[in-house]
């Protein structure tokens, strides 16, 4: 069994290039937000910049429902565990994805 990039495994899940370079991006400028607070304007200009037509805007304090809730307003639908798990496994946006993922699992 080949193991699949978070990215592939969204690709063979359906999702499009852009719908996999939106969760990309909200992940990685979620991450940047919590460390540059002061810069939240611009990343969120970049975001919209990027995705016109989505609609997002990055909370450095972001929770799993939050991602859940923002990924489904855009109509993106897919299992967030596997996708944070995935990404996380990959070593992409490790803190963030333990974040959310540990959050989740305290209110299950």
């Amino acid at each position: 069994m080949t193991h699949k990039t978070a990215s592939e495994w969204l690709e063979d899940k359906g999702l499009s290039y852009t719908e996999i370079d939106f969760i990309e991006t909200i992940l990685t400028s979620t991450s940047t937000a919590k460390i540059l607070g002061n810069k939240l304007t611009e990343i969120n200009q970049t975001v919209y910049k990027s995705f016109p037509d989505k609609k997002a805007e990055i909370d450095p304090n972001l929770t799993f429902l939050q991602f859940e809730s923002l990924l489904c307003d855009n109509g993106i639908f897919i299992d967030i565990n596997e996708v944070l798990i995935r990404y996380k496994t990959q070593g992409f946006c490790v803190e963030l994805c333990n974040q959310l993922l540990d959050g989740h699992l305290i209110k299950q």
